[in-house]
């Protein structure tokens, strides 16, 4: 299963892209997809309790995050996407990323599949693609860091939430 994982509050065009990511990975022969939608979820970052790395088998907070981290873990491949909020990604899809701790046990081994692709889709008002290569950068190692290979899709210039609708180039490079 190919994971997609929407890090914003609102449905706009993080989802729009999302959606077609999806549906190229589909056409193309990649089988089974999922969505999961953080703003649709009632869930903490991580609190720092420990217990996924004192004994338990991951993280020990159930909320409606719980199936999102299994499914993170279980998935072939991820499809990640996020706004970038003032020069980094949104708060639900970091406090998604910081509950990643528990991939991870007392010895820092990973507890998921390495060598997994993920491609990381940060979408932003700023029309320069280049402008935030900090947030790309640290993004991508912290993804490396839990055994993805990833890569990441700046769309940039998307004023407003609807904005991708009316860019058939994003459309078509998202397929």
């Amino acid at each position: 299963m190919i994971l997609g994982v929407l890090g914003s509050g609102r449905r706009g065009n993080g989802a729009r892209l999302l959606a077609e990511i999806l549906a190229g990975a589909r056409e193309a022969g990649a089988g089974d997809t999922r969505t999961r939608e953080l703003g649709e979820l009632s869930f903490r970052g991580c609190v720092g309790c420990g217990a996924c790395r004192a004994g338990a088998d991951g993280c020990v907070q159930r909320d409606d995050l719980t199936p999102v981290l299994a499914d993170t873990a279980a998935a072939r491949a991820l499809v990640l996407v996020a706004p970038n909020y003032y020069g980094y990604a949104s708060g639900l899809f970091k406090s998604y990323l910081d509950r990643w701790y528990g991939f991870r046990d007392a010895d820092r081994r990973l507890r998921v599949p390495a060598g997994r692709n993920a491609l990381l889709v940060l979408t932003q008002g700023n029309p320069d693609a280049g402008a935030y290569p900090w947030t790309r950068d640290s993004l991508l190692k912290t993804l490396a860091g839990y055994g993805l290979r990833p890569r990441a899709w700046v769309a940039a210039g998307l004023e407003g939430p609807d904005a991708a609708a009316h860019r058939p180039d994003l459309i078509a490079e998202a397929r």
